[in-house]
């Protein structure tokens, strides 16, 4: 089974070292918010899917693709 949304971008935090306080804020998003996505609660708008492209590199098609 492929990772969901959520889990991806836990990976991403944890490969970057970050604390989700850390991760959430460069992001533009609570550390509340940041938790919800990462447990696949709510998903991420499209304004944090483009942070993560641009803060971190992050292939799109690869995150969306479950």
């Amino acid at each position: 089974m492929a990772d969901s949304i959520g889990q991806k971008i836990k990976k991403i935090r944890k490969a970057n070292d970050m604390s989700q306080v850390e991760f959430s804020l460069g992001l533009g998003i609570s550390q509340g918010r940041l938790s919800e996505i990462e447990k696949d609660i709510t998903k991420p708008s499209a304004e944090t899917l483009i942070a993560l492209r641009k803060r971190f590199s992050i292939d799109l098609n690869w995150l969306l693709d479950d």
